[in-house]
């Protein structure tokens, strides 16, 4: 018996000896070369020869021979085989959180489904499946990729699913749907007050109608949801920061911590801070999850960076705070169910909004507003001018998000007042050919309007704001480039569009600029960190059409390379603690 239990520990420890070194992140020495490919800085000189990196900070790019002797002939050579090398690709705007539990959610999304009757049959299949927590959540609902996709009755949802909460969060999160299931879970009742820059809508009579508009309301039915069990967030959103890694990202601009997530700040924090995190994060909290005496910290691979507001909604659920109304077509009347010349309101009021400005502003943060028209820009910017004459500080970088109709005046005013801008150029990409139908075909010309903004002197950043839109820097680089909606070869608004040395400025330099980590990555310079990635073709000569075919070799953060297997180490302790979490050994 004894030497049974003997060898059965010993079975033990070679096993979890042999998972510990299988699972163990790839390390590499603290002295390396690049050599044999092409090195492409995003800086003065454009491309070398070679790089030298020591502990993980850049210590020379040049001509091979001139690294080798600096090098001192003791480092290790990493040969490219003719791959090209260029600085990490930054995403300045993304939902890590959101995205990972969206992506447990049933798919409705337009990218999978062709009509209203698919996704209705998908619902019904999923209110008579198991859902572990007890509610049924969609993600994905658009009734602009999907032509016939009018919106569900509260009638449709509680016949669908009479008993559990049903939920359905549309493809930009600035609108959903709920079952009468889900307003009970939610305490909401036909007297419930809108919460500020929300709205519960209801019908001429007062009731319900299951129809939730804007994240504070749509915060009101998320905050209900049941928790996951501890730990399983965690892991979940760990597994989409090594997917932001798999797509050659290195930094993450994090603008809004949403998502059914205990301490979602904590969470982040946790994660970013440890040191085999896949990307570095850049967090803007939202106002309520900042303490009354919490300041910037402007260091580590987690950093609470700014605050982030949300001035007006969607464009494709009609929230957008154009200057003119949306066009009345039978797209908006009938199918996102909108008033003639729908004009959206503003979250906000103007003392409201600038009263809560300044506070932040005083404290340091970095301030980034979710902005589509041109009356949420004007709000915005008449705030920060106040705020400046009260408080002046220099070099803010105070942020504009989206600006699908920001006009020329607006940018220059921006420019002038020290205000940034970063595009989410994905729109014209997925749905560029319905955007005639929202806003006309004059306004359309000047959607996005990129050119413009580099010409008032802007330096222009690009995001994909997933789960708004599926990851995809190459994808929106080719977009910006080209300007063609999918599956068509016109493009809107030619004369705004860049070229492949601006769209990739737009994801490395400016896009690190704007996240005030210009002194620390964004290009291949000496005294920078090695945060780079490793391409199978060279962005700046391969044709525009094929950006989105270059693969991912290799991600590299200080001079490592990144481990994204599903099953790193990281993800395996993690793993590890759900379990023991679960099991009441906390």
């Amino acid at each position: 018996m004894f030497r049974f239990l003997i060898v059965s520990a010993a079975s033990i420890l070679l096993i979890c000896l042999a998972v510990s070194i299988w699972l163990r992140s790839p390390r590499v020495g603290s002295r390396l070369i690049f050599v044999g490919g092409t090195i492409l800085t995003m800086s003065q000189p454009e491309t070398v020869d070679a790089m030298y990196i020591k502990d993980g900070v850049i210590q020379l790019v040049g001509s091979e021979a001139d690294v080798l002797t600096a090098s001192g002939g003791e480092s290790e050579i990493i040969n490219l085989e003719g791959a090209t090398v260029m600085p990490g690709l930054i995403e300045t705007h993304t939902h890590p959180i959101a995205t990972a539990l969206t992506g447990q959610a049933v798919d409705v999304s337009g990218f999978s489904h062709n009509s209203r009757a698919e996704i209705m049959a998908t619902l019904k299949e999923a209110s008579e499946s198991y859902a572990p927590l007890g509610w049924v959540t969609a993600f994905g609902w658009d009734p602009i990729l999907i032509d016939d996709l009018d919106p569900p009755t509260l009638a449709e949802l509680d016949a669908i699913s009479p008993d559990r909460p049903l939920f359905i969060l549309t493809q930009m999160m600035h609108e959903a749907y709920a079952n009468s299931a889900v307003m009970e879970a939610a305490g909401i009742t036909r007297d419930t007050p809108d919460p500020a820059g929300g709205e519960l809508v209801r019908d001429s009579n007062g009731n319900l109608t299951g129809v939730i508009r804007e994240v504070n309301a749509i915060k009101m039915i998320v905050d209900a949801m049941p928790t996951p069990p501890a730990g399983i967030p965690d892991l979940l959103v760990n597994l989409q920061l090594g997917k932001y890694a798999q797509h050659g990202i290195t930094t993450v601009g994090v603008l809004g911590p949403v998502g059914r997530i205990e301490e979602p700040l904590e969470s982040l924090r946790m994660l970013g801070s440890d040191r085999s995190a896949p990307v570095r994060l850049i967090v803007y909290a939202l106002p309520d999850q900042i303490g009354p005496s919490e300041t910037p910290n402007v260091s580590g691979r987690f950093r609470l960076r700014g605050v982030k507001f949300w001035m007006d909604g969607s464009p494709f659920a009609g929230g957008a705070a154009w200057a003119e109304p949306y066009e009345n077509t039978p797209l908006v009347r009938e199918r996102l169910n909108l008033g003639v010349d729908h004009m959206a309101e503003l979250n906000y009021t103007q003392d409201d909004f600038q009263e809560r400005f300044a506070e932040f502003h005083r404290r340091g943060f970095q301030l980034a507003v979710h902005v589509q028209g041109e009356r949420a820009i004007d709000a915005v910017l008449d705030a920060v001018e106040s705020t400046l004459k009260e408080h002046p500080r220099e070099d803010h970088r105070h942020r504009l998000e989206h600006n699908a109709l920001i006009t020329e005046t607006q940018l220059q005013r921006a420019r002038a007042l020290g205000v940034t801008v970063s595009f989410f150029i994905d729109h014209i990409y997925f749905y560029g050919e319905k955007l005639p139908q929202l806003i006309g075909e004059k306004r359309l010309e000047r959607y996005m309007p990129l050119r413009t903004a580099i010409d008032t002197g802007h330096r222009v950043t690009l995001h994909t704001d997933s789960p708004g839109s599926p990851l995809g820097l190459w994808r929106a680089m080719r977009t910006a480039i080209l300007r063609t909606p999918r599956g068509t070869n016109v493009p809107i608004g030619a004369q705004q569009q860049l070229t492949i040395v601006e769209a990739l400025h737009a994801v490395t330099s400016h896009a690190s600029w704007q996240l005030g980590l210009e002194d620390e990555v964004g290009t291949l310079e000496v005294g920078k960190h090695a945060d780079l990635v490793v391409l199978s073709h060279n962005p700046t000569t391969i044709p525009v059409e094929r950006l989105t075919e270059i693969e991912v070799l290799s991600t590299w953060i200080n001079g490592q390379p990144v481990d994204v297997r599903p099953f790193s180490e990281g993800n395996f302790h993690l793993a590890w603690q759900a379990l023991t979490m679960s099991l009441g050994f906390d």
